[in-house]
């Protein structure tokens, strides 16, 4: 092991490491177990600051990947960097595990299956504008850049097709040096204004999205941006083979125009022409249909039996197949519809099935990749207010953001509240939704004013800047949230009782200073301990998933970090 380490296998008093899984010019990577928090799965990269460029570049990129976690408020996008330190001259980044493998390394088994490239294409998409949101130009976009998660290396299977791929996205070192002016591409993925070292907008991110599809369907990377010397062209480069797909060759050959005034205005088209193109396959099968019918049919015979082909393979019809089997996830993939009830029930079937009653991170991958690209078609609705509060409350009392079980509670209700307050803050943004529904958008209201607090307190504890002001609006959100503890809704009342016992445990010292007397915190226990068990000390929540949660409370130690403010 290392020098650094404080004892055999223990860095900084908290990291176990396991392994060593890569290695740099300066730099290891680490697999390690988190002491502090259940022994969750960490990756540890050390850096040596003798190498003085590596060192601030690390320092740079893992600062970016931190903000851009905290900006994406569904968690879908970034790894999570959990701790960044120093000890001696090594300089420590440690974030969220990935177990799986590069895009790159999963190409080497060949092209994907058109499942399952749709599906990734799509991640690719929705990562690429939510990054195009922060006021920023990516230019390296390539599948060594892109970590596929939740199987092996060798991902070309019919499984693959079903949702059961999730992207995350790494190694953000090109767009650190763009915003210091400086220029940095991968000749195989660059746009011709990358190799010419002029100005950079999203169409050149559009160039590294669509090289990227070629290499995914291909199997193969394009040829560089030059050759002798010479830039290539789009045409030299991006030579298909014969069984590849036309529609998606088309989308390609539009994302690597060399003119970029002919490419893609945006990723979001991408993302529009893809689902096009995965909701309309039937077409084909169609125009099949057509010729058998032209040579075994005549008269009013092919008349009746195209008819009734045509209807058989109308998406009409097999959105209201799907819609009759409450198979809304099929329906909504088949025709995003401006029928409000669909995304209702989509969201209620995740969380209403009767098995776990958790929004899993698939299910979470449906919404950002399904819903929130409608968000556009949804905002001229009528109820675009109540579909964004149905999500904000489904993350809100239901996400559970990972497949491991021991996930620690800290990260877990972080994760949550995160996720949870871009839809609470969508809602809010329909004035009409507070009309119809006042109750609701008040509920809104204070769920979202918990989520802006717990978005900003780390930052602003850390800069010195949490005053009275701040604490005394959480204690007026927390007394207009503790008039639900009693709520008829086991799963709601459980939240509440755990969203209020979290906050008194971590700021019943802030609250002690701006004047809130001790007596005001223990009643909300006290009535928390009253709502939740019965004499004897058994749950009272019927609910399953309601009474695990109650499980986990431990009103004791809160109790006592009241009266030791207090005591103080």
């Amino acid at each position: 092991m290392m020098g650094n380490f404080e004892s055999a296998n223990v860095l900084a008093g908290r990291y176990e490491i396991e392994k060593v899984i890569g290695r740099g010019g300066t730099s290891v990577v680490y697999k390690a177990y988190d002491l502090q928090a259940e022994r969750a799965v960490r990756a540890i990269k050390e850096i040596s600051k003798t190498d003085t460029e590596s060192y601030e570049m690390a320092k740079s990129e893992s600062q970016l990947i931190r903000e851009l976690y905290e900006r994406d408020k569904s968690n879908a996008f970034f790894p999570n960097i959990i701790h960044r330190f120093e000890i001696g001259d090594k300089f420590y980044i440690v974030e969220d595990y990935l177990d799986g493998a590069t895009m790159d390394e999963v190409l080497k088994n060949g092209a994907m299956p058109r499942g399952l490239f749709l599906e990734c294409a799509k991640q690719i998409c929705s990562f690429m504008t939510f990054f195009h949101g922060t006021g920023r130009v990516h230019s390296d976009m390539k599948p060594d850049n892109i970590m596929v998660l939740g199987r092996s290396s060798t991902l070309m299977d019919e499984k693959s097709k079903n949702g059961a791929i999730k992207l995350k996205f790494i190694d953000f070192g090109t767009a650190v040096r763009n915003a210091t002016g400086a220029t940095g591409y991968t000749p195989e993925y660059a746009a011709p204004e990358q190799y010419r070292e002029i100005m950079l907008d999203e169409r050149t991110d559009v160039f590294n999205i669509g090289a990227t599809f070629f290499h995914m369907i291909q199997g193969r990377k394009p040829m560089r941006v030059s050759s002798n010397m010479r830039m290539l062209t789009s045409a030299e480069r991006f030579k298909f083979d014969k069984n590849v797909d036309a529609s998606i060759k088309r989308i390609i050959l539009k994302c690597v125009s060399d003119d970029p005034s002919k490419r893609y205005r945006s990723p979001e088209a991408i993302y529009r022409d893809l689902s096009r193109i995965e909701n309309h396959s039937y077409l084909r099968i169609i125009i099949v249909s057509f010729v058998i019918s032209v040579l075994a049919f005549g008269g009013s015979g092919y008349s009746a039996y195209m008819a009734d082909t045509l209807r058989k393979q109308d998406s009409t019809y097999n959105y209201d197949r799907a819609i009759d089997a409450n198979d809304y996830q099929t329906a909504l993939k088949i025709d995003h519809t401006d029928r409000d009830d669909i995304y209702f029930n989509v969201i209620r079937s995740f969380i209403g099935n009767g098995s776990d009653e958790k929004l899993s991170m698939e299910e979470n991958d449906f919404i950002i990749n399904e819903i929130k690209s409608q968000d556009e078609m949804l905002r001229s609705g009528p109820h675009y207010g109540e579909i964004m509060n149905e999500i904000g409350c489904a993350y809100w009392l239901y996400y559970y953001p990972s497949s491991e079980e021991d996930i620690d509670d800290i990260s877990l209700e972080k994760s949550r509240i995160t996720a949870s307050y871009e839809w609470f803050s969508r809602a809010l943004e329909d004035t009409g939704f507070q009309m119809r529904d006042p109750a609701a958008y008040d509920r809104a209201e204070v769920y979202c004013s918990i989520c802006a607090f717990y978005d900003e307190i780390d930052r602003k504890q850390r800069e010195g800047t949490d005053d009275e002001a701040l604490y005394n609006s959480l204690w007026t959100t927390l007394t207009d949230l503790r008039e639900e503890i009693g709520d008829s809704n086991d799963i709601v009342s459980a939240r509440v009782c755990q969203t209020l016992l979290s906050a008194i445990s971590r700021f019943s010292g802030k609250f002690m200073q701006i004047g809130i007397e001790q007596s005001q915190q223990e009643e909300i226990l006290d009535e928390i301990t009253d709502r939740v068990y019965t004499k004897d000390g058994r749950v009272r929540y019927m609910n399953d998933h309601a009474a695990d949660l109650a499980k986990r409370f431990d009103i004791a130690p809160v109790r006592l970090k009241v009266e030791m403010a207090y005591s103080g």
